[in-house]
């Protein structure tokens, strides 16, 4: 179960995961596509903001180091 927002009605709504109705997997973000008990389909994303550009979180050493 978790916990939505239907924009249409904007109302908070507690939906199980049978409510989800399709999955799209792109590089910074997941699509969730979730029917609410209203009967509306949204969008849902998750994961990295979507919105930026995707940065790489791994920096580059400044020098190197012998073991």
């Amino acid at each position: 179960m978790f916990l939505i927002r239907c924009p249409v009605t904007g109302t908070d709504e507690l939906v199980a995961e049978s409510a989800i109705v399709g999955l799209s997997n792109h590089p910074t973000h997941i699509a969730m596509t979730v029917r609410c008990p209203q009967g509306h389909r949204h969008v849902y994303r998750t994961g990295s903001r979507w919105e930026q550009p995707h940065r790489n979180p791994a920096r580059q050493a400044r020098e190197l180091v012998d073991a």
